[in-house]
């Protein structure tokens, strides 16, 4: 039952953001670049395909991106997910709620909000009406180390 009320909040912040975005571009790779991405694994990474399609046309609205590499002979990623709140108390209360399910303590970033969800092995972060959430490493979620996720979450949180 928790996880269908991350989903549902996680669903209504994207809906908003579809909405708040209307006709605007956005494409998270270009902001989730792939030296974030090296800097993060640490390991040379490339942005996984958008589709093996050529006929299919990138969308104006891209909200999540993923570079893979290999490290130590095992394959690593890191991801982001970018969302946006219609405005910034829908994206603080969607937020709130997503920390409450996952009952994590607030994580200090300089200028956002922050928490990690060890179940998920994401790091999310919260800067006015933009949510992030970020994995960095392994497929394994135990494997996930926080602090790469929360040095990535800095990175992103300082190009807003």
């Amino acid at each position: 039952m928790p996880t269908l009320r991350i989903r549902a909040a996680a669903l209504a912040v994207a809906a908003a953001s579809t909405a708040a975005w209307g006709q605007e571009v956005f494409d998270a790779c270009e902001v989730f670049t792939p030296a974030d991405a090296e800097k993060a694994l640490g390991t040379p990474a490339t942005a996984e395909p958008f589709s093996t399609n050529p006929k299919v046309k990138r969308p104006k609205v891209v909200p999540n991106c993923t570079y893979n590499g290999t490290k130590e002979g095992k394959p690593v990623a890191a991801t982001a997910l970018f969302r946006f709140g219609k405005t910034e108390a829908d994206a603080q209360k969607a937020f709130d709620d997503a920390r409450m399910q996952f009952q994590t303590k607030p994580i200090l970033i300089s200028g956002a909000e922050a928490f990690w969800a060890g179940k998920t092995g994401q790091m999310n972060l919260r800067k006015g009406r933009t949510w992030i959430t970020v994995s960095v490493g392994s497929e394994k979620l135990n494997e996930r180390d926080w602090n790469d996720a929360k040095k990535l979450a800095e990175a992103l949180a300082r190009k807003f």
